[in-house]
């Protein structure tokens, strides 16, 4: 397999909630290819920047989608680059030409507007990619022009929202163009891929991954019981569910057990409301989002790692829930619900556990087996390691998007 020169479409970059595709552009640039981001937009004030975004320099090689910032700002440095253009691009050299007709388009013709958006448009071809790789497939349709002139391998990843947030009518002009590749993340996302009108043919499941290397525990001793939730603050990751269990094992159990949360979201005053008005304010602490090593030490401080997942009013659930397979390279037993894609990603009874959806008593009793059985948690944890090193480190998903690209 030679190097490729690979463009990666992405709705917001960085995005402190996708560090899968940060994960999986590290990958691609540390194996040699050569990788341009593509953003719809850029967001370079993100206070929590990623590191490895600055350690592979990956701000550097990321630009926003729109017409007008491939387009020189002074009005001579942009007639010579037309010139140069032109003089290079052979293969499109009339579409180019015909886009200075000032009798067919006039002003745009003269001032070279229509020039750049003609040569936005075509700018993968033009570029020579190898692959153009696009990142929530609803962000597809906003460059479908730009995909239908692009004939080299064409990959849309879904990524759970974008198969539930739009109907299959709004996919069709994505499902007519017949030579993309679809990845999603697991089986349950694919069945919804499927319903939406897609070729389960053209549909390969490639979860997204783990830094393993990285998510490596080193673990100390506690002398209470540490519960951990990471995600977003929203209905479907169940924040509120969470706290009704650990305050279940508090003051029905009597077990001194801390629960950090660490993100942010519409939930999050609902979260707070609930506990102060239930005094649970010593046990149980909303931290806010958190930088991927801050995190990674919360983590590694803790004993068990609570994901009660439910699907929302809308139906939408958690499609694969990366933040599973990061608590399990953790050496982090696992308490899940069997919402959305969640179980696809644990071994149940092996490196944790999956309980049905909005089962309180149910949650509340794994726990308690957890924290009854401190051997078991031990095992469970170092299963869960060997598990995620397995099926879900970067380099083994992303040969497999490698083996993607070139066939």
């Amino acid at each position: 397999m030679g190097l490729l020169k690979i463009a990666v479409i992405v709705s917001k970059f960085p995005a402190l909630t996708e560090t899968f595709i940060v994960n999986q552009l590290v990958f691609l640039k540390s194996s040699g290819h050569t990788v341009h981001i593509y953003a719809q937009k850029l967001d370079t004030e993100n206070a929590y920047i990623n590191p490895l975004i600055e350690r592979y320099n990956l701000l550097v090689d990321a630009q926003e989608l729109n017409w007008r910032n491939f387009m020189p700002y002074n009005k001579w440095q942009r007639y010579v680059h037309i010139w140069r253009t032109l003089m290079h691009s052979s293969s499109l050299f009339w579409a180019l030409l015909k886009s200075l007709n000032i009798f067919i388009y006039g002003l745009s013709a003269l001032n070279g507007n229509q020039f750049f958006r003609t040569k936005y448009l075509n700018h993968f071809a033009l570029e020579k990619y190898d692959v153009v790789h696009v990142h929530f497939a609803n962000n597809a349709l906003n460059i479908i022009e730009m995909l239908n002139n692009f004939q080299n391998k064409k990959v849309v990843s879904f990524h759970g929202y974008d198969a539930h947030r739009f109907d299959a009518s709004f996919y069709k002009p994505l499902r007519e163009i017949s030579d993309i590749s679809y990845v999603v993340n697991t089986k349950y996302t694919r069945d919804k891929v499927v319903k939406l009108g897609f070729n389960t043919s053209r549909i390969s499941i490639i979860p997204v991954g783990v830094d393993s290397s990285f998510f490596i525990s080193r673990k100390r001793t506690n002398m209470s019981i540490n519960v951990l939730f990471v995600g977003r603050l929203i209905k479907l990751k169940a924040p509120l569910f969470s706290i009704k269990i650990i305050e279940k094992l508090i003051k029905q159990y009597n077990f001194q057990v801390y629960f950090n949360i660490i993100g942010d979201g519409k939930e999050y005053d609902k979260c707070f409301r609930y506990i102060t008005e239930n005094n649970l304010e010593k046990f149980v602490h909303l931290l806010g989002e958190k930088a991927p090593d801050e995190v990674k030490n919360y983590m590694n401080s803790s004993d068990i790692f609570l994901f009660p997942g439910i699907c929302n009013e809308n139906g939408r659930c958690e499609a694969q829930g990366l933040v599973i397979q990061e608590a399990q390279s953790m050496e982090l037993p696992v308490v899940i619900s069997d919402a959305g894609g969640m179980s696809e990603g644990i071994i149940n009874g092996k490196t944790g556990f999956v309980v049905n959806e909005k089962d309180l008593d149910g949650f509340v009793d794994r726990i308690i087996f957890l924290i009854q059985n401190p051997e078991k948690r031990k095992e469970m944890g170092k299963a869960g390691r060997l598990f995620v090193v397995k099926h879900y480190d970067n380099e083994i998903l992303g040969n497999k998007l490698l083996e993607l690209y070139t066939h």
